[in-house]
């Protein structure tokens, strides 16, 4: 993740200190924030590095790498239509 020119530190650092407020169990904070700080990582991409993580994801999932492509393809197809 920190090849992405993302800066999390303003949207983390409230969410540490409330966090720890609120679940006294470390481990569970941890993979909270482990799992926050993908969410927000994966949706501040540009759309090009979302749909390289995407398609990645899915063909490690078993998915064939043309399906992936074909169907986002025809998305956006479909979203460039609609203005």
């Amino acid at each position: 993740m920190e090849d992405l020119d993302v800066n999390l530190a303003p949207t983390l650092a409230p969410f540490i200190v409330w966090l720890a407020a609120r679940e006294p169990d470390d481990h569970v904070r941890r993979r909270h924030l482990s799992i926050v700080e993908h969410y927000l990582v994966w949706t501040g991409d540009s759309a090009d590095h979302r749909r390289d993580r995407f398609t990645a994801d899915l063909v490690e999932r078993g998915t064939r790498r043309e399906h992936v492509a074909a169907a986002l393809d025809r998305f956006e197809e479909y979203t460039s239509a609609r203005g």
